[in-house]
């Protein structure tokens, strides 16, 4: 591989990218198979084989996207992911596919998580990674992405600063309506309300009901807190404390469709016996009504991502 990279400036001294002067013409003359040893980043070793008439070609078809000449690229692309299915420019590539011009970030996430799965250094399918996660709102999965993607982006600018301006984007909308004050404070409660949220589909609702105070302790304007802990207490047969935190989610969101409907549950129970509400899958309802475009105006920073990630994809051809 040329020590600029793809994205560098070809050696020839033309000023145009290596990967659109030079790169066709070295990887024609390179044998078809080069096992490379790359030294360990906070990896653990491995051996990585490169095809460079694949990359070739990869490289062909998505600069033909990136100039919108999309006549059978797709299936040139289905083509080559169908001959090397474990290669990682060829899951990148329909990755890269499927989220800029099916414009499906869902579909893309596990073609891109194979690319890096294959070649964990593989800094623009990070990037892009991390953009499908903010696309589909998640933020843990998008952080986690976009870090790696800085990680091992020495020498190309343009993926370096595009992750930086994604971990920039998730911090100020996430932390826009929370009291935590960096990105980090914030996916720690989340990770809680997570593991919350697991106890109280295992029916350890005591134990469920100590993590959600952890988490309101932190964040008392979480709604889905408030409305899962109701859940819990109402499997204690805690009526009254229930009701509370379900009027509590309701004051904050009288939209929230999961409160409303597991109130007319627990105003049904009484007081020291057990129920058992049947709306437990309520951690999903939010991400549900921001893609059905209908989230509440106090939930607008998913809307956000959702319109600032629309247009923040890595350059197609660089990998």
């Amino acid at each position: 591989m040329n020590a600029n990279g793809r994205n560098g400036p070809c050696p020839c001294g033309s000023g145009k990218k290596y990967k659109k002067c030079c790169l066709e013409r070295d990887e024609a003359q390179a044998p078809q198979t080069q096992p490379v040893q790359l030294p360990a980043s906070g990896e653990d070793d491995f051996t990585i084989e490169l095809l460079p008439k694949v990359d070739a070609a990869v490289d062909r078809l998505l600069i033909r996207v990136e100039k919108g000449q999309l006549e059978n690229v797709e299936a040139g692309l289905e083509a080559l992911l169908r001959k090397h299915p474990d290669y990682h420019t060829t899951n990148y590539a329909m990755g890269v596919y499927q989220a800029m011009v099916r414009e499906d970030a869902e579909s893309a996430i596990p073609f891109f998580q194979k690319a890096v799965s294959l070649f964990p250094f593989m800094a623009e399918a990070h990037a892009n990674l991390g953009t499908c996660y903010m696309k589909t709102v998640r933020v843990a999965e998008a952080v986690t992405s976009f870090r790696k993607a800085i990680q091992y982006s020495a020498g190309d600018d343009h993926i370096g600063n595009n992750a930086r301006a994604g971990l920039q984007t998730l911090e100020r909308i996430a932390l826009e309506n929370t009291p935590f004050r960096t990105l980090d404070a914030y996916l720690a409660n989340q990770r809680l309300f997570d593991l919350a949220f697991e106890k109280l589909q295992a029916r350890h609702h005591q134990a469920a009901a100590d993590l959600f105070n952890q988490v309101l302790a932190q964040n008392p304007a979480h709604v889905q807190s408030h409305g899962n802990i109701a859940l819990a207490y109402a499997g204690l047969g805690k009526k009254a404390l229930a009701l509370e935190h379900l009027d509590k989610a309701l004051a904050l969101d009288p939209t929230y469709g999961p409160a409303i409907q597991n109130r007319w549950n627990i105003k049904a129970m009484k007081e020291g016996e057990p129920q058992r509400p049947l709306a437990i899958a309520e951690t999903e309802y939010y991400r549900e009504c921001m893609e059905a475009e209908k989230a509440p105006a106090r939930l607008g920073w998913w809307q956000k991502i959702k319109r600032l990630t629309a247009a923040s994809m890595t350059d197609s051809s660089k990998h």
